[in-house]
């Protein structure tokens, strides 16, 4: 599911990546420590937390989200799985979902906020006004910093960032456009 926000950018993104490394102390180079900034989150972010729960608790394909919580903040669910792939395995697309939900996170603090109260399954929703896309988004810049990246063969971007191919290789097609 998805919802509508107000509209951003790829090149505001990358902007915002920076803004949001420097909330977790982290240089604008290097990989994004994802689990370390993980355990920041309710430092940073007021009634914010997460918890790691059973794998049979999130639908088959969600391998982690954020929701609502009574505080007026934000949980993030991580399935035991990814949690695991991520902390011991250093597995890319897990810490990438991991990650993906503390943008939803930072996003919201920051404004992008959805428009309507209900969520959006079927109708589609523009890219640049979408509440996931935007995540995604926010996430690959943040994990993979463009200006550093720029000529960096996907092979090297999965090690030197540890990232998911598919991360690496949507960065590769970003580089071969101006943005």
């Amino acid at each position: 599911m998805d919802y509508e926000t107000k509209p951003t950018s790829r090149k505001d993104l990358r902007m915002y990546s920076k803004l949001f490394r420097e909330l977790f102390n982290v240089s604008e180079k290097g990989a994004f420590p994802v689990l370390e900034a993980l355990d920041k989150v309710s430092d940073i972010f007021e009634n914010c937390n997460y918890i790691i729960v059973p794998d049979k608790k999130l639908p088959p394909k969600t391998m982690a989200q954020c929701i609502q919580n009574d505080m007026d903040g934000f949980t993030i669910e991580i399935k035991e799985s990814v949690y695991v792939g991520a902390y011991e395995k250093r597995i890319g697309a897990f810490l990438g979902f991991i990650c993906h939900e503390i943008c939803h996170i930072f996003l919201f603090a920051i404004g992008f906020t959805p428009i309507y109260a209900r969520s959006v399954e079927n109708n589609v929703i523009p890219p640049y006004r979408s509440v996931e896309w935007q995540a995604k988004a926010l996430c690959a810049e943040v994990m993979i910093p463009f200006e550093e990246s720029k000529g960096m063969k996907e092979e090297e971007i999965i090690r030197k960032y540890m990232v998911s191919k598919a991360f690496a290789q949507n960065r590769r097609r970003l580089g071969r456009k101006s943005y």
